[in-house]
């Protein structure tokens, strides 16, 4: 076996599955030395670890299964890159004028957590320009691994970030894209990251942070976004320069985005420092009990 694909799906019957399961028919690699599997248990964290431990191929590609591949050699090329260089990733999202407008957004800024951006830590490129590059950040849409490395990683706890840099450091990108199908209804997206943020964003065992407060360059960039988002003028001119590279109205989701993003994390955080504060409370009182 050549090459393993991991897939975590909460839901087998999803459109989105099935798409991203005609693309990898529709490939060119072949299909004796492909495995494909799509883990149905857990959180898509700890599925994703399933996987891994459960691959037999050389080298294992991470798929989400809102993705869907868009090059019909993108799996024999991932394999090749990955080969050679230990890792591989695509470069950009897939862009695609008539998708939805948030995921047309998304494409166009290279992430799906404008914070990421705004930290330059997105894990693909953006149409925009040069802020938002691929730094210290390896999404796990489209991203392959020798699956000796990833297996040398901390399994029991799986983050895709973590675990990416734990294996490889930093991840080699082709010239090719990948779909993420990740959009919709913009309040449904922002609750399901808020969701996601109660999960994972401030374990304890995470070795990777969006925002690591060690790093003088990464508040400067924290408090950097969050001047911008408040202001709207730099967001709003971002809008205007990308319009020009691509004339697409989704830019101008950018303040709006922004402006939820800042909304829905400083809820998480308060939410979060509730949590910990009624858990500091009620300790002594689970002592004594007992």
């Amino acid at each position: 076996m050549r090459l393993s694909l991991v897939i975590p799906c909460k839901d087998i019957n999803d459109p989105k599955l099935k798409e991203l399961l005609a693309s990898i028919e529709a490939q060119d690699f072949n299909k004796d030395e492909l495995e494909t599997l799509i883990i149905t248990e857990g959180t898509s964290e700890s599925a994703k670890a399933i996987g891994i431990r459960c691959a037999k191929g050389e080298v294992i590609g991470i798929l989400a299964s809102d993705n869907e591949l868009t090059w019909k050699n993108a799996l024999s090329s991932s394999y090749k890159m990955a080969s050679e260089y230990s890792t591989s990733a695509p470069s950009v999202y897939h862009y695609k004028s008539s998708d939805d407008v948030l995921n047309r957004y998304f494409s166009l800024i290279g992430g799906n957590d404008v914070l990421s951006f705004y930290m330059r830590k997105n894990d693909k490129w953006s149409y925009a320009g040069d802020r938002g590059n691929p730094r210290g950040s390896i999404g796990d849409n489209g991203f392959f691994c020798k699956r000796e490395l990833l297996l040398k990683t901390d399994l029991d706890n799986y983050y895709h970030v973590d675990n990416a840099i734990e294996a490889c450091g930093e991840v080699e990108y082709s010239v090719m894209d990948i779909w993420h199908k990740t959009g919709g209804n913009i309040f449904h997206f922002f609750a399901k990251r808020y969701r996601y943020g109660l999960q994972h964003a401030f374990n304890k065992n995470r070795r990777w942070h969006l925002v690591d407060f060690s790093k003088p360059q990464d508040i400067r960039r924290l408090l950097w976004f969050i001047l911008a988002s408040l202001t709207i003028i730099h967001p709003l001119f971002l809008s205007f320069r990308g319009y020009r590279k691509i004339q697409d109205l989704a830019w101008f989701y950018h303040p709006i985005v922004c402006l939820m993003t800042i909304f829905t994390y400083t809820i998480l955080m308060i939410h979060l420092g509730l949590r910990r504060l009624f858990q500091s409370l009620s300790a002594p009182t689970a002592v004594q009990k007992a």
